[in-house]
């Protein structure tokens, strides 16, 4: 349901330029993909979107409102990291109830909306494990089911199959873009 718009948007980090002059539209509905060599900036383009980076310049418009100063819990966004960032003192269920418990949905929503989550990424019965007590894979479908348990209006991917088999990378992309098209107001970024 939201156009992410650019314009103009740089990131320097100190001496270093991350990116630089970006401009950039992604339509409502549309799956869009950044790829790129490693360094060229599309993690900092992502972190940016979702409010974890404050670019340096440019502004960043979602739906035509200029988001660029919004913190990222008030952005509708979510994100699913290269490296998860699941907390390892945490269940499976609290990780992905996380997101929920800091919007203050009630306990027996959120357990509903955990559990069907855990069930989309094929997780469903490990909710009680520790993260720790998971193979890579498992760990990057909680991440996942972290991000979508919000029903985020922009779904924002930082590598999210690159630790699955090929077998359940093909249905997790399946049911991203399944998720993508059923809504009808989910952005997919994902980079390669």
């Amino acid at each position: 349901m939201s156009q992410v718009e650019l314009k103009g948007v740089s990131k320097r980090f100190g001496s270093v330029t991350g990116v630089e002059q970006l401009n950039l539209t992604i339509r409502e509905g549309e799956f869009f993909t950044l790829l790129g060599p490693s360094g060229c900036g599309k993690t900092t383009t992502l972190r940016m979107i979702a409010g974890f980076h404050a670019p340096s310049q440019g502004r960043i418009r979602f739906d035509g409102k200029d988001v660029t100063e919004v913190p990222p819990q008030k952005r509708g966004t979510g994100m699913v990291f290269q490296n998860y960032a699941l907390f390892p003192h945490m269940t499976v269920f609290e990780n992905v109830a996380f997101g929920l418990q800091v919007r203050k949905i009630p306990k027996s929503e959120r357990k509903e909306r955990v559990e069907q989550a855990l069930d989309l990424v094929r997780l469903g019965g490990y909710g009680d494990r520790r993260i720790a007590q998971l193979s890579g894979g498992q760990q990057q479908r909680v991440a996942l089911a972290r991000a979508l348990v919000v029903r985020p209006r922009i779904l924002l991917l930082d590598e999210p199959l690159s630790n699955l088999d090929a077998r359940l990378r093909d249905e997790m992309r399946s049911e991203i873009l399944s998720l993508a098209t059923f809504s009808g107001d989910h952005h997919d970024l994902r980079h390669a």
